[in-house]
């Protein structure tokens, strides 16, 4: 087994784990991380996201040779292999997505939500990683993935990939009205003199 093919899995469950334990010592504290109400939490979306990450999650395990059965079907394997420029470039940018994630929730500190509501209003975050961009958390899970997809250039990482870069970056747009509209000149300003992405 090559330890190349595990940086992925390694690198997608480091990220998730950095999220998985900001978030559990922030609700701890009493910090409201969602838009949601708990109840409503629950519902398809749930499902779907918890069916993603089971399938992702599986290809990983599988590509990494740790198990040999992967829930896709063959014709979602490989179409790029051993290509060693597209390796060293997916392990680069997965260790720049962890950096940029440790990065972000160190900026973040106490002001980590998730969601867009009026009433779960965090203080405007400038400083940190955050004078260089604007939107670092989605920045270091479009990295992540990217990554991901250069070391394995499969079908079902191709889909996923230009999924994820597509739609946060609906979602940035989204974001960048809501934080126009609660934050006012202090976003304004702070968008004229930070970019979106870098």
């Amino acid at each position: 087994m090559e330890i190349i093919r595990l940086i992925p899995l390694i690198g997608f469950l480091l990220f998730c784990l950095q999220i998985g334990i900001r978030a559990f010592v922030l609700q701890r504290k009493g910090t409201r991380l969602s838009a949601r109400e708990k109840h409503s939490s629950k519902g398809i979306s749930t499902i779907l996201l918890i069916a993603f990450f089971l399938v992702f999650t599986n290809e990983l395990v599988y590509k990494a040779g740790l198990i040999h059965i992967s829930i896709l079907p063959e014709v979602l394997q490989p179409l790029l292999t051993g290509k060693f420029i597209l390796v060293i470039g997916g392990i680069v940018l997965i260790l720049l997505g962890n950096l940029l994630m440790l990065l972000t929730l160190h900026a973040l500190k106490q002001s980590l939500r998730f969601g867009l509501n009026k009433s779960n209003l965090g203080k405007l975050v400038t400083s940190g990683i955050y004078a260089w961009s604007r939107n670092p958390f989605f920045l270091s899970i479009n990295f992540l993935f990217i990554g991901i997809l250069l070391i394995f250039p499969t079908p079902f990482f191709i889909a996923v990939s230009l999924l994820t870069l597509i739609s946060i970056h609906f979602f940035i747009l989204k974001e960048e009205r809501f934080m126009h509209e609660n934050y006012g000149d202090d976003y304004k300003n702070y968008s004229k003199k930070v970019k979106r992405y870098f």
